[in-house]
């Protein structure tokens, strides 16, 4: 039996066929070709080498087309194979050999490119892009697996040898991905040993090395040179595999096929599972986000960015998956620095007599002295202390309390000015220390940072707290009435931003923005300061504080203690509400990073990302609403109170039509902020968000319906 036909000979038959050749060969081993054999690729094979070389374009920010790296590629690997020939090698070229090459062409061609990677790193970047494409593309072939398996479970002996320009360490998690780990007993690749199955060397050191004579070898692939004519020159049996459905197709492929935007819609929708959890496709806005992101960040040479607590958490790692399955290697490296609005505040203040407190009282401006002394990072008991000392109105929120005379007579209390200036030179210290501590150079290179949004008010307190010496680039989910914006204090929304003008499908993505919060939540609490053991020990033991980590400070045994705020109620959210929510965005965004690799690294228009995000905001399902109402989070700077989302209380006939009556008429009742159909819930007309999201729907997309009539 020399020859197997897919789809018309029987896998039984070939199956009995080898069995019983191995019980009259003794020792005999059965070879697999890997490529076209054992697996097939959805795309013409060379076509993975551009599909390699779109995304080396995305990790170089396009400072070379994609057309352009190919060309130079196919020109290289042209000169090597002929350089190999001329020295009595292969006609082949590998690519721990080419890769060290290819970087210099591409520096000739564009010089200062990827200035920061070395030519190791950059063979290591081109393995692990070559090794992306090529299990994305890939499938099994079913019945040559089956057989495969059915060998190795009878016993008989197999091993895989491919002619190929990665290594063999390469194959492992292509084998993996393929569900072939194990089925092996060896593996021999060509870009091992620079022998090829083609001229015949390659069969010759297998031979060598298994110390076995040809006769006890059959080899089984498709190719009729390499697998077949070759083989049997060395006095190895073979098995002609031939799979007319593949041939077919590899000649009617076209790489417009796979780029087709009603395919790519396509597979990014298959990738949310049928009847997932609420809210799923806030993984398509998140998925889309990381890919801006990514994008912004090459673009400005960035290779490490901090990723903001709490939301900052789940974004991390999700920027880390992305590009783990996209690229197969992380390239740009992401850090989770432990801040908030109150934990990063008192650090950035000037000394009292000169602070007017405007990062606060510009956003709260109607306060109490209580919540003042607490956004300053101040417990309680203390903040009380504060207050009973100078017989000062703790509780009373006073109508702008910055001009109230109790805020002049606070600013005047002895105790007051001792513990401000102690505790805000301390956290300016252990904040820069914590900051230290990971080991960058940003005074010099500036920080880029990563947060849900809105106004940036954690950016602006790192910026005030190096006194504007450092850089800042802030990137954003969405970007609102943005403050202290300056040349080196940037800040961009990448999924919305309301300036120099709305960006498109705003009002999508805006309408409901605590949606991005909650759905981002961590699995600890607020961070809630900066401090060494000591200091930490002498605090007062009535505030929650718990150490969520330590890292060495730069002086000599001494270390910085990072201090997050546990609440019970905020913990048991998250595991009952927010996580489950999470696994299921987790599972989406893997699986649309796949589908942006079988897609040719093409994704969908920004629209079919706005339109998902559209439905959940616009077109809620009624469990999304009542899973809405159920959520909470704790206002712990300027005002300190949990907001819930609950509706209570019961309406008549009457009541309900008097607000429903109000709602259509006036403008400004949906528009406070919070989510239309809480608000409609609130007044007893829940069903009214059917009108109203449809209104908005139309209105956020109906100029792109007019356009495409």
């Amino acid at each position: 039996m020399d020859s197997w036909i897919i789809g018309h000979t029987k896998t039984e038959l070939v199956e009995r066929y080898l069995l019983d050749r191995a019980s009259r060969v003794e020792g005999l081993i059965v070879c697999f070709d890997y490529f076209d054999t054992l697996v097939v690729r959805d795309v013409a094979p060379e076509f993975t080498k551009q599909l390699a070389a779109r995304l080396l374009s995305m990790v170089i920010s396009n400072n070379l087309p994609a057309e352009t790296l190919y060309a130079i590629r196919q020109k290289l690997e042209k000169e090597l194979c002929e350089e190999s020939r001329d020295d009595g090698g292969e006609l082949e070229f590998y690519l721990p050999a080419f890769a060290p090459r290819y970087l210099e062409r591409l520096r000739k061609e564009k010089p200062g490119l990827l200035p920061r990677f070395s030519s190791e790193r950059f063979t290591q970047l081109m393995l692990d892009l070559e090794l992306r494409v090529e299990t994305s593309v890939q499938r099994p072939c079913r019945p040559v697996v089956d057989l495969l398996a059915s060998l190795k479970e009878a016993g008989v002996k197999t091993i895989l040898i491919s002619d190929f320009y990665l290594p063999s360490s390469s194959f492992t998690p292509m084998l993996d991905e393929q569900g072939l780990t194990g089925l092996f007993d060896q593996v021999f690749v060509s870009a091992d040993c620079g022998m090829a199955k083609g001229s015949g060397r390659l069969y010759q050191r297998v031979c060598e090395e298994l110390d076995c004579p040809p006769d006890r070898l059959l080899m089984i692939g498709d190719n009729p040179h390499s697998d077949i004519k070759m083989a049997a020159r060395q006095g190895i049996a073979t098995m002609h595999l031939q799979n007319p459905e593949q041939k077919k197709q590899y000649e009617q492929w076209q790489p417009g096929q796979i780029e087709a935007q009603a395919r790519v819609d396509l597979l990014f929708s298959q990738a949310m599972r049928a009847g997932s959890e609420c809210f799923a496709e806030m993984a398509y806005s998140l998925w889309y986000f990381m890919y801006l992101l990514f994008r912004n960040l090459a673009e400005q040479g960035a290779e490490e960015v901090f990723f903001f607590s709490k939301e900052g958490e789940f974004l991390k790692q999700r920027f880390e998956r992305f590009q783990e399955e996209v690229f197969g290697t992380r390239i740009i490296t992401g850090h989770y620095l432990l801040v908030s609005r109150k934990a990063t505040y008192l650090a950035s203040l000037r000394p009292l007599d000169q602070e007017d407190f405007a990062g606060i009282f510009n956003h709260y401006r109607d306060i109490s002295l209580r919540d003042f002394l607490l956004s300053l990072n101040l417990e309680e008991s203390l903040a009380k202390r504060i207050c009973l000392k100078s017989n000062l109105d703790y509780e009373t929120r006073f109508s702008d309390l910055r001009n109230h005379p109790e805020f002049v007579k606070l600013k005047q209390s002895k105790l007051f000015q001792t513990v401000y200036e102690k505790r805000r030179s301390q956290q300016r210290d252990n904040l820069i220390s914590y900051l230290d501590s990971f080991g960058l150079d940003y005074r010099q290179n500036g920080l880029t940072i990563v947060d849900v949004g809105w106004k940036g008010s954690i950016q602006d307190n790192l910026y005030h707290l190096f006194g504007g010496t450092v850089r800042i680039q802030g990137f954003y989910l969405g970007s609102l009435i943005a403050s202290n914006k300056s040349q080196s204090n940037r800040k961009k929304g990448l999924l919305f931003d309301d300036t120099p003008v709305l960006t498109p499908f705003f009002h999508a993505y805006n309408n409901n923005r605590s949606l991005f919060e909650m759905m981002l939540g961590a699995s600890h609490g607020s961070a809630d300061g900066y401090f060494t053991r000591a200091q930490y020990e002498e605090l007062p033991k009535d505030h929650g504080r718990v150490v969520q980590e330590t890292v060495a400070a730069g002086r000599a045994d001494s270390e910085i203690l990072v201090a997050t705020l546990d609440l019970p109620e905020e913990r048991r959210l998250y595991q009952e509400k927010i996580k489950p929510l999470q696994a299921v965005m987790a599972d989406t965004f893997s699986r649309q990073n796949r589908a942006y690799l079988r897609a040719g690294c093409c994704l969908p228009r920004p629209e079919w990302f706005a339109r998902r995000h559209a439905r959940m905001v616009f077109k809620p399902k009624a469990r999304e609403v009542t899973l809405f109402e159920s959520l909470y989070h704790l206002e712990n700077f300027g005002i300190f109170e949990y907001t819930d989302f609950q509706t209570d209380g019961s309406f008549t006939v009457r009541q309900r039509l008097h607000n429903l009556i109000k709602v259509i008429r006036s403008g400004t009742i949906l528009e406070s902020g919070i989510w239309p159909p809480i608000i409609l819930r609130r007044l007893g007309i829940g069903y009214y968000r059917y009108f109203d999201g449809y209104r908005r729907h139309l209105r956020v997309f109906k100029n792109l319906e007019e356009r495409k009539q």
